[in-house]
């Protein structure tokens, strides 16, 4: 599994995902594992954008970014 994160203003990353993320009935994706380092949470997926989370006590910096998800 690898999706693309990007935030304004930087490249696109991609990131490798070692668990398939959460899908609900239908075979849509609900949440991921946040690829920002430190971070690692699994977050809901809001329109295709990661939840806003709390990492170390702030608001990780990857909340609110656009996540594009393939099985390739």
């Amino acid at each position: 599994m690898t999706f693309s994160v990007r935030l304004k203003g930087e490249q696109t990353a991609m990131v490798l995902a070692h668990e398939m993320p959460l899908l609900d009935d239908e075979g849509w994706v609900m949440a991921v594992r946040c690829p920002s380092a430190g971070c690692g949470a699994v977050v809901d997926l809001i329109s295709g954008r990661l939840e806003g989370h709390i990492v170390r006590g702030q608001e990780c910096r990857m909340s609110g970014v656009r996540v594009v998800v393939s099985d390739e």
